[in-house]
């Protein structure tokens, strides 16, 4: 890339337009940009960054506005630059976003950013873009490079390679990071790293689910289990002492799942035998239990209700004489009900009349201070009242005179307050009257004087002016004089320094004499400066054009090579091309047959778990129509079992029931049989026994009604076993029957054994399914590369091929134009130094000539403007012109304000005047105004006084009056209704006594008292049923032989019967739930065995691809121990990197520094750096002198430059490798040059002067004043108070 001109408009620190013109500078090779500090030198580098990329480097792209602040208000920040990239001559404007003054109003409103970017094409400049970012995009496809390696690689910023040079290794990484990409190594050490974690996470979850399975299995287990399971463990580990391992395997899950899951599966089977041994045992003895239990309650309750009835007729008996008085009370109560309406109505018409009275007592006691007398009437009320409201009418026709009073006295106020005024105005008037006159006829005098003096003023002034002229035309001829003897001599030096040989025409250098032009005669130059002129116009052009036909020339020389470059690259894509196609003709083929087996196989997968769980209902099947078909064979005989067990429990019930009633019946002579003479009998007491009871013929003992007894339990027992083994069977028989779904065994072995062949099938195909998705993705991969290698390369091949047919067509034209252009010269450089020495002769012979003659022509007209007089008596002509008017303008001056004063007094006299008359009027009106409405005032008091009485006011009196109106009707209004009231109440209490007495009661309080509601009532009745409902039930159980019998035998131990049932019941439902839990764990564990099986299997692949993925994780990250240097793959890239700087740098640096310095670069850290990343960034630089290896923070401030010079040009060099863009041709460095001794300097310049090699400009930024001698072609920033300008040959 090569630039060619430069234009900022307020930009930075320049306000104005300044323009560089890089060409120029160019040739030289080296040039310098010179000026104060803080003049803008880095402002012009930040334009040609702004230009090409839209920012400015560093911290300087952070501010607010690139915009000038001494640029005028309405002018824009714009630059433009001219530059020529990969042969195509761009231009590009760009204006950053300013704020402008609105068009209309006042105020700024925000201009925004705009772009246009432009080609010059054939001649013509042509818009390519006026987009922002559609120029971004296109400058940065050409230059190859971001914008902060183009700072790097062109405007070589020393200060911050000084810092770079001193850095840490993580500073160092930061910026290489922002100059070589290694986002593909960080992308890859991401990748690793979140495939270790998805790998990590795979093999946890597999893991946690074998995990997971064995806390299924040992919460399954329980702590029963699981400690049979220790002791047998406990049991392995003591024979693996001895020598047995197999006895010692499977101690830990966590080592060997399957092992302990197998010993676990064994525990548990060896539980359920032992557990079911013990159930049998506890269900026998449950048994018996509750038939002792049965008995003994059926007993006691027995002997309960006997003795209840017994009680329950005491309690009935004593309860006679309540239900007496419950008669009574029902029959007083029927005939209060005829009386209760009357005492009611009394009630409430007593409660009327208090609340009357207490409103009548209480209205009275407001309204008693407005009545005479200490017990006033309803009368005597309504009179007070009456005489109220005709007083209110009375005054309310006389509120209209107390408003107009309040009226009047404002009036008379403000008719005082006037009359005070206008007395004081009237004063004002007199006292300006009396000076007023005066001061009017001094005004008019003055004003007379000062009209004259302007009068003169006209004349005094062009008596002025023609002495200044005078003067002045004087001085401008003395001073052509000069000048035409200057220009003279100029133009005959002009003349003679025209070499021989060189003509514009006919002229020759001998042509024109200086003598001719020493003596004034100008008549030999006329002519020859029209043909000088000729002539150095016909040069320009020609130089313009040599302009245009360089950047031929140099693009000419480039073609061959670029036309080599294309034809290599088009056989190259070709090729690649071929290949691809190839490869592209049989890809699809087999990807496709690989897509329908994936298919195939994913379908095969989707259906195995439907088809295992088909497997699993179906052996459910077949194993419940096998236990359907046992269970209904047993059900037939625990049903005939069954019958027979009711049958034989009848039989002994009934034979127990013969037994106890015979028994019942023999009971006195058992008694009988058990008289001793002489002793007592165990009834009675008597010892007497006259006539004992004889025997029956058959009289059961109590032995024999405890052996029916026994007889009877124990069929009962019988009976409600086989009740429950039938309900049991039934049951399960149910459930079973169900799971079997009305199938026969053979049909459901038949299904059982279709679906277990489909589940295989379907199993074995869906196994293939991760090899063949895994071909697809490869398969999907190598088709999508291949397409995109056969598009990349048609595309590569077609640009290629274009790009030559472009290329030899723009040499021929080029070749063509530049024979035309440069005639007899070797080449365009020559010939337009040859030129350009010939347009600078000629420039400065035409200027001179045309300089002696204009001189010439203005001596001869300053010499007839001024005549022959002297310039001392001009002078003074001039002098005494000037005070004279100066005199005469301090008088005019007055004028206009001393008419302005004459106007003013007598527009002043003649409103003190009128204001004079006019108060005296006012004040007479206003006095008669007074008069009257005081007068009024007196007789509106008068009246008003008289009939407002105490109050404030007319409108307090009526209020009061209203209040006092309100009261007394509210006091009569009271006392009439509290006397209605209370004749009311007299009548409703007389009517209720007569009531009273006519239903038998002494008082109306007696018949209240008597009243029943409903509900009392009702429930009398019920509690009068209830005693005649007992008395027969009570009978009836008296009269029931078994109570009879239960009450004559000995009381059971109910509570040693139940807390020995209620053993037997705990002991029976811990075994058979230690038997239920033992089956159903050993059912739930050979489940979990299985899943567990599986978990395991699907754990171990995983576990191997994760450590695997840990291995590469670790040493791409730099953490693994097989990764020496302790650095991720970025760090290493990174070090890399750098190292290729060194190796650049130092090839510059040998030199500079005298064959000293060079520097190392190694791949272990910075000294004091603890950062993981810091790796590979360690810089030392070798001293040869000393043979030591130095810390760059020990190089003094000229070595340090001197190394970071070297190391920024290195570090420029590999970007430009890297980004793979356009040659540089224009480089800048930004100071640093203050540091270094003489020595050094003209080392570094060789370094930058080496730099020019193939037509490289380097531009130095720096203010040392040394440069300035060394380096020729220069630019200068000066500063002034109102912005920066540029100032040089190749700037303007």
């Amino acid at each position: 890339m090569r630039l060619h001109r430069l234009r900022l408009t307020a930009f930075g620190s320049f306000p104005g337009t300044e323009e560089v013109d890089f060409d120029a500078l160019g040739e030289a090779g080296l040039f310098l940009i010179h000026g104060p500090t803080g003049a803008g030198k880095t402002t012009v580098l930040d334009a040609v960054c702004f230009a090409l990329y839209g920012r400015v480097p560093g911290q300087r792209d952070k501010a607010r506005t690139l915009r000038c602040d001494h640029a005028p208000p309405d002018r824009g920040p714009a630059v433009v630059l001219d530059f020529t990239i990969r042969g195509r001559r761009l231009r590009i404007t760009r204006s950053p976003a300013w704020m402008r003054p609105k068009l209309r109003g006042t105020g700024l409103m925000e201009e925004k950013a705009k772009t246009l970017l432009e080609e010059h094409i054939a001649g013509e400049w042509t818009a390519r873009s006026t987009r922002s970012d559609e120029a971004g995009h296109l400058i940065n496809d050409l230059m190859g490079m971001t914008a902060e390696q183009f700072c790097q690689v062109v405007l070589l910023p020393q200060g911050d390679f000084a810092q770079f040079l001193r850095a840490s290794g993580d500073r160092r990484a930061e910026l290489l990071e922002r100059l070589f990409s290694v986002r593909f190594f960080t992308d890859l050490e991401k990748w690793l790293a979140d495939h270790r974690t998805e790998t990590g996470r795979r093999r946890q979850a597999l893991r946690d689910a074998v995990v997971s399975v064995t806390d299924r299995m040992r919460g399954a287990s329980g702590a029963e289990l699981l400690a049979a399971l220790d002791q047998g463990l406990d049991q392995g580990l003591d024979a693996a002492d001895e020598g047995d391992e197999d006895a010692a395997a499977g101690t830990d899950p966590a080592d060997d799942p399957l092992a302990w899951s197998a010993a676990l599966l064994a525990a548990a089977a060896e539980m359920v035998t032992a557990t079911a041994a013990e159930r049998s045992g506890a269900a026998a003895a449950l048994t018996a239990a509750r038939s002792r239990l049965e008995e003994g309650r059926a007993l006691a309750e027995r002997r309960r209700r006997h003795a209840a009835a017994l009680a329950r007729r005491d309690e009935l008996a004593g309860a006679a004489q309540e239900r007496a008085d419950l008669r009574s009370m029902l029959d007083q109560a029927a005939r209060a009900d005829r009386v209760l309406p009357l005492i009611r109505q009394a009630g409430q018409r007593a409660e009327a009349a208090d609340k009357a009275r207490r409103l009548a007592g209480d209205a009275v006691g407001r309204a008693l201070p407005l009545v005479a007398g200490d017990s006033p009437t309803d009368g005597s009320l309504r009179d007070r009242e009456r005489e109220r409201r005709a007083e209110m009418t009375r005054l309310e026709q006389l509120l209209p005179d107390e408003s107009r009073l309040t009226t009047v006295r404002a009036d008379h106020d403000t008719a005082e307050r006037r009359l005070v005024e206008l007395t004081g105005l009237a004063a004002e008037a007199a006292a300006r009257l009396a000076v007023l006159p005066g001061e009017r006829e001094q005004a008019e005098t003055r004003l007379t004087q000062a009209r004259i003096a302007a009068a003169r003023r006209a004349g005094l002034a062009a008596e002025r002016d023609a002495a200044e002229r005078d003067l002045k035309e004087i001085r401008r001829r003395e001073a052509r004089a000069a000048d035409l003897a200057d220009a003279g001599a100029a133009a005959a030096a002009a003349l003679a320094a025209l070499p021989t040989g060189l003509s514009a025409g006919d002229l020759s250098a001998g042509d024109l004499s200086a003598g001719d032009l020493s003596a004034g005669d100008l008549s030999a130059g006329d002519w020859a400066a029209a043909d000088l002129a000729e002539a150095e116009r016909s040069r320009r052009d020609e130089l313009v054009k040599l302009e245009e036909r360089a950047a031929e020339e140099t693009r000419l020389r480039e073609i061959d090579g670029l036309l080599a470059d294309a034809r290599r690259e088009a056989e190259a894509a070709a090729e690649r091309e071929a290949a691809a196609l190839a490869g592209l003709a049989e890809s699809p083929a087999v990807l496709h047959e690989t897509e329908a087996r994936l298919g195939e196989a994913r379908s095969a997968a989707a259906r195995v778990p439907g088809l295992r769980a088909a497997c699993d209902r179906a052996r459910e099947r077949f194993e419940s129509a096998q236990a359907r078909d046992t269970l209904m064979a047993d059900l037939a005989e625990a049903q005939a079992a069954r019958r027979a067990a009711v049958d034989a429990a009848q039989q002994a019930r009934d034979a127990l029931q013969d037994v106890r009633r015979a028994r019942i019946d023999g009971m006195a002579a058992e008694l009988a049989r058990e008289l001793v003479p002489g002793s007592p009998c165990v009834v009675c007491g008597s010892s007497e026994h006259p006539a004992p009871a004889a025997p029956a013929d058959f009289a059961p003992t109590a032995e024999d009604e405890q052996n029916a007894q026994d007889a009877f339990e124990a069929a009962r027992q019988h009976r409600e076993a086989a009740e429950t083994r039938v309900a049991g069977l039934e049951a399960r028989l149910g459930e079973i029957a169900g799971r079997a779904e009305e199938l026969s065994q053979d049909e459901a072995a038949e299904l059982l054994t279709g679906a277990e062949s489909e589940h295989t099938a379907q199993r074995e195909v869906a196994a293939g399914e991760p090899v063949l998705a895994a071909e697809i993705l490869r398969l999907a991969a190598e088709l999508a590369e291949l397409r995109g290698q056969a598009e990349e390369a048609g595309h590569a091949l077609t640009g290629h091929r274009a790009r030559e047919r472009e290329l030899l067509a723009e040499r021929d034209r080029l070749s063509s134009r530049l024979a035309d252009a440069l005639g007899d010269d070797p080449d365009v450089r020559a010939r337009r130094d040859r030129i350009e020495t010939e347009v600078d002769l000629i420039t400065v012979a035409v200027d001179a000539v045309a300089a002696a003659a204009a001189a010439r022509t203005a001596y001869e007209e300053a010499l007839a403007a001024a005549g022959p007089q002297e310039e001392g008596t001009a002078v003074g002509a001039l002098e005494a012109a000037r005070e004279a008017l100066r005199a005469a303008d301090a008088e005019a001056a007055e004028e206009p304000e001393l008419a302005e004063e004459t106007r003013r007094l007598a527009a002043e006299l003649g409103e003190v005047e009128e204001r004079a008359r006019t108060a005296e009027l006012e004040t007479a009106e206003t006095r008669t105004h007074r008069d009257r409405l005081a007068e009024e005032e007196r007789r509106l008091a008068a009246l008003l006084d008289a009939h407002r009485g105490e109050d404030a006011s007319l409108a307090a009196r009526l209020d009061r009056l209203a209040a006092e109106v309100a009261l007394l009707h509210e006091a009569a209004e009271a006392t009439a209704t509290a006397e209605i009231a209370e004749r009311e109440r007299e009548n409703a209490l007389a009517a209720a006594r007569a009531a009273a007495a006519e239903a038998g009661f002494a008082t109306v309080e007696e018949a209240g008292d008597a009243a029943r509601n409903e509900a009392d009532r009702e429930a009398m009745d019920e509690r009068l049923r209830r005693f005649a409902a007992d008395e027969a039930a009570v009978e009836a159980q008296l009269a029931d032989p078994e109570l009879a019998a239960a009450a004559a035998a000995p009381d059971p131990d109910v509570a040693a019967l139940e807390a020995e049932h209620e053993r037997a019941e705990r002991d029976h439902e811990t075994r058979l739930s230690a038997a239920d839990r033992a089956q159903g764990r050993y059912g739930q564990l050979a489940g979990l065995a299985g899943e567990l099986g599986r978990a395991h299997e699907r754990y171990l692949p995983a576990a191997e691809r994760y450590r695997l993925a840990q291995r590469l994780a670790g040493l791409a990250a730099g953490t693994s121990a097989d990764n020496q240097y302790r650095m991720p793959l970025s760090s290493y890239v990174l070090g890399e990197r750098l190292g290729q700087v060194v190796a650049a740098a130092n090839v510059r640096l040998d030199q500079m520094s005298a064959g000293r310095y060079l520097l190392e670069h190694h791949l272990g850290r910075v000294a004091g750096d603890r950062a993981r990343s810091g790796g590979g960034m360690a810089l030392r630089v070798l001293d040869g002198w000393t043979g030591a290896a130095r810390d760059p923070a020990t190089l003094s401030g000229g070595e340090t430059f001197v190394t970071s010079l070297a190391l920024a040009l290195g570090l420029a060099d590999v970007i430009a490798d890297e980004a793979g863009g356009p040659e540089m041709s224009t480089l800048f460095v930004d100071e640093g040059f203050g540091t270094l001794d003489e020595e050094t300097l003209d080392d570094v310049l060789d370094i930058l002067d080496g730099l020019r090699e193939g037509g490289r400009a380097v531009g130095i930024v720096s203010h040392v004043a040394e440069l300035r001698t060394r380096i020729p072609a220069q630019i200068r920033v000066v500063k002034r108070r109102s912005g920066s300008i540029l100032s040089g040959p190749s700037a303007r």
